[in-house]
């Protein structure tokens, strides 16, 4: 777990609300501005100058399974992101994919209006959010629909524990459509749960994943039947795509793409 940050502290404090689940507090240092549930961990960082531009290495890493989607095929794909915190994920991608269409879900109604009021979360038709349980949206959700999928469930004290549920993923199974792609985000604890990892590259097909410098570690999972290793000229093709991507999102997408092909 990270260092309490400089940023967490009384006289940074922007705003602080409460709901049935806790505290939420926004905090800002004149440059960057922080969504917490209670503790120093930090659930979104905005840099105010440049609210599309990812701060974090595990936002980045998650962002970043855009470059092995075609760039044609993605402007037809639905998303959905399972959790909104400050919503900085979906106004990436909104930025960095125009004509993308977001389903948001957040369980916290509160969340939703702390994002709009203070992370510039976009106010856009191609921005949906539904406020409830993420696991319940997938069981009412339309199968076969998305073709990226985002879980990245946070409580106050963690990781939400439904993400290594079996249900929960064969829910996220359903959900995607042909050759779609699952990301999870979890601590990098949970790189030894062996057993859930194996059922996952059983039931998804591919299965990359890397751990990130700020301790969490990144899963993306493609529906497809049979994994087919990337050839060389494919893996240029992606490094080229990364260039074009990072031009729009203001980050170098090669690096955060280069930890999965390698444990790939």
């Amino acid at each position: 777990m990270p260092a309490p940050s400089e940023w967490y502290q009384p006289g940074q404090e922007r705003h602080r609300r409460y709901d049935e689940y806790g505290v939420i507090q926004v905090f800002d240092d004149g440059n960057k501005r922080y969504l917490c549930f209670g503790s120093a961990d930090e659930q979104s960082c905005l840099l105010r100058s440049r609210p599309e531009q990812l701060q974090h290495e595990y936002a980045r890493a998650m962002l970043a399974v855009l470059a092995l989607i075609d760039e044609i095929e993605v402007h037809e794909w639905p998303v959905t992101l399972l959790g909104l915190g400050g919503g900085t994920l979906a106004s990436a991608l909104l930025a960095v994919q125009p004509q993308a269409t977001i389903t948001a879900v957040e369980l916290r109604q509160a969340v939703v209006r702390v994002a709009r009021q203070y992370f510039s979360l976009p106010r856009t038709p191609r921005l949906r959010i539904e406020v409830m349980d993420a696991g319940a949206y997938l069981r009412t959700a339309t199968a076969g629909q998305a073709r990226l999928l985002v879980s990245d469930l946070y409580l106050a004290e963690g990781a939400d524990p439904q993400q290594l549920q079996q249900e929960y993923l064969e829910a996220c199974w359903l959900h995607l459509a042909e050759g779609g792609w699952l990301v999870v985000n979890l601590w990098c604890e949970h790189r030894d749960q062996a057993a859930w990892l194996r059922w996952l590259k059983q039931r998804f097909g591919q299965v990359l994943h890397a751990t990130t410098s700020d301790g969490n570690w990144i899963i993306w999972a493609q529906k497809i039947e049979q994994v087919v290793e990337l050839p060389i000229q494919q893996k240029k093709q992606i490094r080229q795509r990364c260039k074009a991507l990072s031009t729009v999102a203001g980050f170098n997408f090669w690096r955060s793409v280069k930890p999965f092909l390698s444990s790939s």
